[in-house]
């Protein structure tokens, strides 16, 4: 088991916390993976320890976590999947039109 420091976690730009036969976690990848989203996987576990991950959001977000996924998008803090969801659909509206085809 590695464990990681919270000044270890930062480093990361975007970073999805994960574990295995997690639907949601698939899910909050996939949609990054559509979008052509480099991010980094870390598995609760086996890369950190929940416990570390539980302090690290209180860290950067200020607000306690029990579940994953959790993300990392650009170094904010954006939650789990529906919150990926919510934060994707709000840069699709303040993206220009002029850039879709028809």
């Amino acid at each position: 088991m590695s464990t990681m420091t919270i000044e270890q976690l930062s480093e990361y730009k975007n970073l999805v916390i994960t574990q295995p036969h997690c639907p949601f976690c698939v899910k909050a990848k996939a949609l990054l993976d559509d979008r052509g989203t480099e991010y980094t996987t870390l598995v609760l576990g086996t890369d950190l320890e929940k416990t570390e991950m539980v302090a690290f959001i209180e860290q950067v977000a200020n607000t306690t976590v029990r579940t994953v996924p959790q993300i990392m998008l650009d170094g904010k803090f954006i939650g789990g999947h529906d919150d990926l969801v919510a934060f994707l659909e709000r840069q699709v509206n303040t993206e220009e039109l002029g850039d879709f085809e028809l």
